[in-house]
């Protein structure tokens, strides 16, 4: 009985060690990131983009007036690699516009991404360049 005893407390011992030391290891590192913020029509706005394997680049808009349509347009080292149309939603009490995952490929020197973000209908919009280093 105390042999069986002492062997399950080594077992419970040994998973619970093993499931804390697979919690402490270390996180797996993202690739660099870029980030433009800044005002639009009246609206704030935030464009990502993280290099992985691919880079995949994200943009939001919040504050946009309701009902509203726009469009992003992203151009890598001056290639268009990626457009997208998407209208406004209601969150929270305000509205908002997400733009996700358009994707490019890595090259092997410097990536320069010229991001375009518009309001559909009207000539408001900005353009911001974000740069990663070879």
């Amino acid at each position: 009985m105390k042999k069986q005893l002492i062997a399950l407390t080594t077992a419970t011992a040994l998973v619970a060690g093993t499931g804390a030391a697979l919690v402490a290891g270390p996180a797996q590192a993202d690739g660099p990131e870029r980030h433009a913020r800044g005002q639009v029509a009246g609206a704030a706005y935030e464009i990502g983009i993280e290099k992985e394997r691919r880079f995949e680049v994200d943009a939001d808009l919040d504050g946009v007036p309701a009902n509203s349509t726009w469009r992003m347009v992203v151009r890598h080292d001056g290639k268009r690699v990626g457009t997208s149309t998407a209208r406004a939603v209601r969150d929270d009490g305000r509205y908002e516009v997400d733009f996700r995952e358009i994707r490019s490929a890595n090259t092997a020197e410097g990536d320069t991404f010229k991001v375009t973000i518009k309001r559909v209908g009207t000539s408001t919009k900005v353009t911001r360049t974000l740069r990663f280093a070879s």
